[in-house]
């Protein structure tokens, strides 16, 4: 088992996904018959049911994209604090999930008993969007409003750099990653523009979680927002830690997980 994260491995894996991938390169340049290839696999795509604590939700699962099926496999096991701090919203309340993914809470939210009222979810991963944009529809889900649009300290234009999600491109790197340049809007200046105001936030946003807090300063004075859920880093802990405190918040829950060399915390934060 060891050697298939070697670099004896890795090779074997650019030997044979190099290979098919030329292959099929030069059959869709030299012949008609490929379109045959896009006419199959244009039609499958796998959407199975998942149960979450009684709550059943379709997704869809591109071929291409490992990490929504693991997720898919994991989804009551993975961040559980995060479900039960979903299970005691009040269900006339408005939740915020930044960083939303395929829909992982926003998708057991809508569909839970007693769900929120309204949910505004925002995720700037191109592919994340649309498979969001497409369980919502799947699932007949009326009460979420999906934005394509990155939250930060104020409104300016940031680079973005997100992973592709395809394992051997020739000439690329493993887990090759694409940038584009995309718009974002501080927190506080979205609920001025929407009017929608929020009971519960989620932020979920590998890194960027200093720039969204920096642009609530308005929002966490309002005693309407009752808790925050973020994930940390061992970088950003301190000083997201130090912002909702001096906001009048405390740490109700915490759980810590590592990869490699770095850790993660899940901080549950409510007012006092």
């Amino acid at each position: 088992m060891a050697n298939k994260k070697g670099p004896r491995f890795r090779k074997f894996e650019h030997i044979v996904f190099g290979t098919l991938n030329t292959f099929l390169s030069q059959l869709i340049e030299k012949t008609n018959f490929s379109k045959r290839i896009f006419d199959f696999f244009g039609r499958v795509l796998p959407i199975p049911q998942a149960i979450v604590r009684g709550v059943r939700i379709k997704v869809i699962i591109p071929l291409n994209q490992v990490g929504v099926y693991n997720t898919f496999k994991n989804w009551e096991s993975r961040e559980p604090e995060v479900l039960d701090w979903i299970d005691n919203f009040e269900s006339d309340c408005n939740f915020f999930d930044i960083g939303a993914s395929f829909g992982t809470e926003t998708l057991y939210a809508a569909l839970k008993p007693n769900g929120p009222k309204k949910i505004v979810s925002f995720d700037l991963c191109l592919a994340a969007s649309f498979n969001l944009s497409y369980n919502i529809s799947l699932n007949n889900i009326k009460n979420v409003d999906q934005y394509f649009l990155a939250l930060s300290d104020k409104i300016k234009l940031i680079p973005v750099t997100i992973p592709t999600n395809y394992f051997y491109v020739k000439g690329r790197v493993k887990y090759d990653s694409i940038k584009f340049n995309a718009l974002s809007l501080s927190m506080d200046r979205f609920i001025e523009m929407s009017r929608i105001f929020p009971d519960y936030i989620k932020i979920d946003v590998d890194g960027a979680e200093p720039e969204i807090i920096s642009g609530m300063t308005d929002t966490v004075k309002n005693r309407r927002l009752k808790s925050v859920v973020v994930e940390v880093s061992d970088k950003s802990e301190s000083g997201i830690t130090e912002f909702f405190e001096k906001a009048g918040f405390k740490i109700e829950f915490e759980r810590r997980f590592d990869e490699g060399e770095i850790f993660y915390k899940n901080i549950i934060f409510i007012r006092k």
